[in-house]
């Protein structure tokens, strides 16, 4: 059995002990890490791909996109150290980049899998990976603090290839930068030339859990213990106004 057919095999658990049972799997099979890094999807059928990779031009369109978000928003707000700190400013904004986010937090993954579900009829997601395996893969020891370190360049690296040519993704953290970050303890992955998702890309470094309708409400009542709803993990206005209409309309 390959790697991808046994996590695709993975049961999907209907109870919060089976759950908490696929999580120590996923360790295990992860090679139980010190540093694990979580996603939630709110369908289980995404793909992890990040958004400017999911649109056809995405990659010709980088620069553009890049050069006039950094045009136009130098007059409102902070001015930022480096294209890092830029290019996280813009995933935040929900400009399509080639990051995706991770959380340390297993918790605000699951928030991220229900917050925006839709139908609680179809399956979510919790994905983990393990970063320091997948940073092996291009030969890079340990996580990134990629706005630290000048020989990890975002412009040089992913515009004009030097001192190498990203093919695979690359886990990095950063800086946290602003309210949503720190509160979401995120990370990124950045992915380079190569247009398949991650799964498919390395395998052995992610393991995906199905979150079925069945275990949904059991995780709504974890995240109602936790103290974790759209305020919390949005801790701004619109963080406020989706956790108002939440709590009395929904």
């Amino acid at each position: 059995m390959t790697l991808i057919e046994n996590m695709d095999r993975a049961p999907a658990p209907e109870s919060w002990d089976d759950f908490l049972s696929e999580i120590r799997d996923a360790r295990e099979f992860l090679e139980n890490p010190d540093n694990l890094w979580y996603r939630g999807q709110s369908k289980a059928d995404y793909k992890l791909t990040p958004s400017l990779l999911r649109h056809r031009d995405g990659l010709a369109k980088e620069q553009v996109l890049f050069n006039e978000y950094e045009r136009s928003a130098s007059h409102l707000q902070a001015r930022r150290d480096n294209d890092w700190e830029l290019l996280i400013d813009m995933q935040h904004y929900g400009i399509p980049t080639r990051l995706m986010d991770w959380t340390t937090v297993l918790g605000v993954a699951l928030a991220f899998a229900l917050f925006d579900c839709k139908d609680d009829n179809e399956d979510s997601a919790l994905f983990l990976l393990c970063p320091k395996k997948l940073n092996l893969k291009t030969k890079i020891k340990g996580v990134i603090r990629a706005a630290n370190d000048p020989k990890f360049g975002y412009k040089s690296i992913y515009w004009h290839n030097d001192p190498f040519a990203a093919i695979l993704p690359i886990a990095i953290d950063c800086r946290l930068q602003n309210p949503r970050i720190y509160a979401q303890q995120g990370n990124f992955v950045v992915h380079g030339k190569d247009r398949k998702d991650l799964e498919s890309l390395a395998p052995e470094c992610v393991r995906k859990i199905c979150l079925p309708p069945k275990l949904k409400p059991s995780i709504r009542e974890f995240l109602e213990f936790a103290n974790l709803h759209p305020f919390t993990i949005y801790p701004d206005i619109g963080g406020m106004a989706r956790f108002i209409t939440r709590k009395h309309l929904e």
